[in-house]
């Protein structure tokens, strides 16, 4: 047997290779033959082990799930954006937008992922992704957005003719920020913001109120303007920093 060619051939392959190398191959190939199996893998079998390589298939395959669910969400709060979006003229008389502001404040409690509303704070948004943000977080008042709200707000109270916004967009931003403040400082002790939080609130308030194109603003009647939420979120932030200093007592 010394002597046969196929013997010498098989004991050479056989050393070269393990015999575990030569199952996982002959499995391999089956299942190239059989891709039916493959998919049903993940159902029996925790990971596998090919070389240095450990595959976690069952992990894997909920990983996978999980973000192909995650996508589906933010799509379809997507789609329900784009729909509000597309239905209203951010410049139209006040009173034809309360339509819209009823449809995103029904929209503001079911939404799971505020990055939509995100893109309306960040510079040159559209003012409809604006005006849609300002009436979401007036409608949440949303702890987890107000640094950002309070930018966008910084921001926009820097500039002379307010980035071009529209008066009333602006009240809503203020809006915005005076009920966030008064729900973390009206019924606690402490407030759900800190103070670093509110003084950056107040600074960027007081820049709004002070801004000569506010001045504008309902010039008879300024509480009825942007100074109105201003002033009275200036109030709130004072309260909120006046409980900071008792605690601290």
């Amino acid at each position: 047997m010394a002597d046969d060619a196929f013997y010498q051939y098989l004991k050479l392959f056989m050393d070269y290779f393990s015999v575990w190398s030569v199952l996982l191959i002959a499995a391999l190939i089956w299942l190239l033959r059989n891709p039916d199996k493959i998919k049903a893998l993940p159902n029996y079998i925790e990971s596998a082990k090919i070389g240095d390589v450990e595959l976690k298939l069952r992990k894997l395959e909920q990983k996978l799930e999980e973000t192909e669910s995650h996508v589906s969400e933010l799509e379809q709060e997507s789609a329900r954006l784009n729909t509000l979006y597309a239905g209203f003229d951010p410049h139209a008389p006040v009173h034809e937008l309360e339509v819209t502001r009823q449809r995103l404040k029904s929209l503001a409690g079911n939404l799971n992922d505020l990055s939509p509303v995100m893109d309306g704070l960040k510079p040159g948004a559209d003012p409809e992704d604006v005006y849609a943000a300002a009436e979401i977080l007036r409608a949440r008042r949303e702890f987890s957005m107000f640094d950002d709200l309070v930018s966008a707000v910084d921001r926009i109270a820097s500039d002379p003719v307010l980035e071009g916004l529209r008066y009333h967009t602006v009240w809503t931003l203020a809006s915005a920020v005076h009920r966030t403040v008064i729900a973390a400082v009206k019924h606690s002790d402490v407030p759900q913001l800190t103070g670093a939080q509110l003084t950056r609130a107040r600074d960027a308030m007081t820049k709004l109120y002070d801004n000569p194109h506010v001045q504008n603003d309902s010039p008879d009647a300024p509480n009825q303007g942007i100074r109105g939420p201003s002033k009275y979120a200036l109030d709130w932030i004072d309260r909120g920093l006046a409980k900071f200093d008792a605690a601290e007592d």
